[in-house]
């Protein structure tokens, strides 16, 4: 059990207090996320991170280049200049001079190495988003760092999203896992430290834990699966589990959101709800701006994290789950669902058949790609 947990159900008010705490950090400040993007958001992170730095504070920050790509040269030399070490995950090969180890002035022969490294490793992308402030608490959210999630910069179109604070001994596996991913040496045996309120998949067999761990809790259901989720999208198995346990009597909800930065995605899901809809599942889609949660919910467990239900996440891409603990955090999580579903409309089979023919056909197309998405 976590010794302490604080949901965050706005991004203004879940980066506030971040920023807050990270003023109060005295040793170090760990950050990754998928997207790092200039903005307001980064202006202030920036700018912590400087004075932070003027303390003696250790500050690291991972990013992914792809979900990066708006990043501007002056924002990664203001992190840099800052005295915060960079480490960018799956650099873009034709930006490789901006990203590469040893600079622009490395030998031909370390350039092509490194030029193939990343060719390797672009379908394997970072998608956590965790904060640790001096290895004690760890802020957990599907929040990246970009004003989308500023209802001060966006107003009402700003995104619907989640996070969580936490501390506890568990904390010390995501300090683990974040200086793995940053190159860090780590000792065998802390690599392999079970845990029960964290899931990870950054090892073949951690993926393969988190897989299981998450489709047989669903089939394992005894009253109900609520997902909320922006790109549903989910492989095999799990889909199949999702329309057993439906079949089987348990209550089944899909919350997804009618308006997506991805349009494509949703043409895509749509070639799959058919069948969910005949199996008993609920198909909700979401009608306010565009909500980001990923949000887990079997029977009294609730998890959340950076986890899409498509297979970039499940088979490629780097994630992070925790499992929900205290039950006033389990309430707040099942208030806003029940919020977001009373600001749904309902996808019915009547309502799916009356598509626009084109739209259809173009749904049954695109998914045979859901595989890249």
């Amino acid at each position: 059990m976590w010794e302490s947990e604080k949901l965050y159900l706005d991004g203004d008010d879940f980066y506030a207090a971040l920023l807050v705490e990270m003023e109060s950090a005295k040793r170090s400040i760990d950050m990754e996320v998928y997207a790092f993007e200039s903005g307001v958001l980064a202006g202030r992170l920036c700018e912590s991170f400087r004075r932070a730095r003027l303390r003696g504070v250790w500050v690291r920050v991972i990013f992914d280049h792809w979900g990066s790509q708006e990043i501007e040269d002056g924002l990664y030399q203001r992190l840099v200049e800052s005295g915060v070490k960079v480490s960018i995950h799956r650099g873009l090969p034709w930006r490789l001079l901006t990203t590469s180890k040893a600079g622009p002035s490395c030998s031909a022969l370390t350039w092509t190495r490194q030029f193939f490294q990343k060719i390797k490793r672009l379908n394997r992308g970072f998608h956590r988003k965790v904060t640790i402030i001096d290895g004690e608490s760890a802020w957990v959210s599907s929040l990246n760092v970009t004003d989308v999630h500023l209802r001060e910069v966006y107003g009402a179109a700003a995104w619907n999203d989640v996070g969580v604070r936490l501390t506890g001994n568990e904390v010390g596996v995501l300090s683990v896992a974040f200086k793995r991913a940053f190159g860090e040496r780590v000792p065998f045996e802390m690599r392999k430290v079970p845990s029960t309120l964290v899931l990870l998949n950054d090892t073949p067999f951690f993926r393969g834990r988190m897989n299981r761990n998450i489709r047989q809790r669903i089939q394992r259901a005894t009253s109900r699966v609520w997902i909320q989720n922006p790109y549903f999208l989910p492989p095999r198995r799990l889909f199949r589990a999702l329309c057993h346990a439906a079949r089987c009597g348990r209550d089944v909800r899909i919350l997804i959101p009618r308006n997506s930065d991805h349009w494509f995605v949703r043409w895509m899901s749509l070639a799959m709800m058919e069948l969910l809809l005949q199996s008993g599942v609920r198909v909700l889609e979401y009608q306010g701006s565009f909500c980001h949660k990923k949000i887990l919910i079997v029977d009294g467990e609730m998890f959340l994290g950076s986890v899409n239900f498509n297979h970039r996440s499940f088979l490629h891409d780097l994630e992070v789950e925790v499992v929900l603990t205290h039950d006033s955090s389990k309430t707040q999580v099942e208030r806003a669902f029940r919020k977001d579903e009373g600001n749904s409309v309902e996808l019915t089979l009547s309502r799916l058949r009356n598509l626009p023919v084109w739209l259809r056909l173009a749904s049954r197309m695109l998914f045979f790609l859901r595989y890249w998405c």
